[in-house]
């Protein structure tokens, strides 16, 4: 079998990203995750246009990285993909070593290729590149609220300075003057930086009429990089090259539809995040805090996993949270500092611990849909759960789609990047996983 397809994410958020990006568009889609074997995946991408392939690699050392993306790339080069691509966030989340120029050096190694774009742009989010500097919303990504991310603080704008700190590779710029010319400069400009050997270019894309013109001009690319921005575009030209024939849509569908409420966990403390929080909070949502010392320290929670199953049992909607406050910040870096810890060591005993928290309040309370806000906490709590891979469906907000696991679990989930979705995104989750038909695609 071939694929249109072939999605290389570093972190499981990044994964549903580009995947409900797809489906939105008609493409079957599956997402994989860790531990699913060989024999389910080429099971599974049987009923597949795309196949996207999350790796967890967005916090790791650069070494890790390249060989995680490596053998990932080796793993579905089999089914013979059109189009290779590598997908980090629209925010360019990595730290001066990496990981996003290991992930493309490790991909351009291992297809032998000599040129890629990197296109981190997504302009339905508020994510924009000019002159090679990136956006979110109207604030340079320095300014932005990146600038204060605890595992990976963005304090460079100019991404072609940032890649180029992360890479073995010369980094240039497709700037927007050239894209604003439209298709045949963009790719008179890949064939001139090609020859120059300039291997790797950032690409300035601030509205949607600039990303069809990108996408236009690298639809026939074997190696793409960026965001999940080109994969509400790609789509279109596949169509026109009866490539995809017809909407192909994932009709999700689930096994029962029980009297239980839905749960949340947000490990997040982004802004998006937290207000989405506070509008569940005021919109009938339960919601219980749990200090992240308790949670990184392995604290005995079980009272509150029994509080928390009691009301959904009952039909409430519930959603737990990390504390946040200046204080809780500020015990949990002492506690760190206590036990000789970096925070972002401290970082992950959280997400180990809410994910844990996420699998025992699934397995004793059988909730109707689960909902995790935060990379790092959505892969650990797939990890958990023994998520292997999902169907993708319908978006909830660009970027969050609604889907259906193929191990672990019988109830729809959401995976959101905590930078994603509007306020009210757990009330339009709840709609959108009750609109599901029951049956059985198992």
């Amino acid at each position: 079998m071939s694929l249109l397809f072939a999605a290389i994410a570093d972190d499981d958020t990044g994964a549903t990203d580009i995947a409900g990006m797809l489906a939105q568009q008609g493409v079957r889609t599956l997402l994989v995750l860790e531990g699913a074997s060989d024999e389910e995946l080429r099971e599974w991408a049987g009923h597949a246009d795309a196949v996207v392939i999350g790796t967890a690699s967005r916090n790791i050392p650069p070494q890790e990285a390249y060989d995680r993306t490596a053998a990932a790339i080796a793993r579905i080069t089999p089914f013979a993909p059109k189009t290779f691509f590598i997908k980090y966030c629209s925010t360019f989340d990595s730290t001066d070593a990496g990981n996003i120029g290991p992930s493309i050096d490790a991909t351009m190694d291992a297809l032998q290729q000599t040129f890629t774009i990197a296109l981190p742009a997504l302009p339905v989010n508020g994510r924009t590149t000019y002159m090679g500097h990136h956006f979110v919303g109207a604030q340079l990504l320095s300014e932005s609220s990146m600038r204060h991310h605890p595992l990976t603080p963005m304090t460079e704008s100019d991404l072609v300075v940032h890649l180029q700190k992360q890479t073995k590779r010369n980094v240039s710029l497709i700037d927007l003057h050239t894209v604003r010319k439209g298709t045949g400069a963009i790719r008179e400009r890949i064939v001139a930086l090609t020859v120059a050997r300039e291997t790797i270019a950032i690409v300035d894309c601030t509205c949607e009429e600039d990303l069809a013109a990108i996408g236009e001009a690298v639809t026939n690319a074997r190696l793409l990089s960026g965001s999940s921005a080109l994969a509400s575009v790609l789509p279109a030209s596949w169509k026109a090259q009866g490539l995809l024939k017809g909407t192909r849509h994932s009709s999700l569908q689930r096994k029962s539809k029980p009297n239980t409420g839905f749960f949340a966990a947000a490990g997040s403390c982004s802004a998006a995040t937290q207000q989405q929080n506070a509008h569940a909070a005021a919109h009938s949502w339960i919601v219980i805090d749990v200090e992240t010392v308790a949670l990184a320290s392995g604290a005995d929670l079980s009272e509150k996993v029994l509080t928390i199953c009691n009301k959904i049992e009952r039909g409430e909607n519930v959603l737990v949270k990390t504390t946040s406050t200046a204080p809780d910040v500020e015990h949990f870096r002492k506690w760190c500092d206590a036990r000789g810890i970096s925070q972002a060591e401290g970082g992950e005993k959280i997400s180990r611990g809410l994910a844990a928290l996420v699998r025992d309040v699934v397995d004793r309370s059988g909730p109707q849909g689960v909902l995790i806000a935060g990379g790092e906490t959505s892969g650990a709590a797939c990890r958990a759960l023994n998520i292997r891979a999902l169907t993708v469906g319908e978006q909830i907000a660009p970027g969050v789609p609604v889907c259906m696991p193929l191990s672990g679990m019988d109830v729809p989930i959401a995976l959101k990047s905590g930078n994603f979705g509007g306020e009210d995104f757990y009330e339009r989750a709840i709609r959108v996983m009750r609109a599901l038909p029951i049956g059985d695609e198992r």
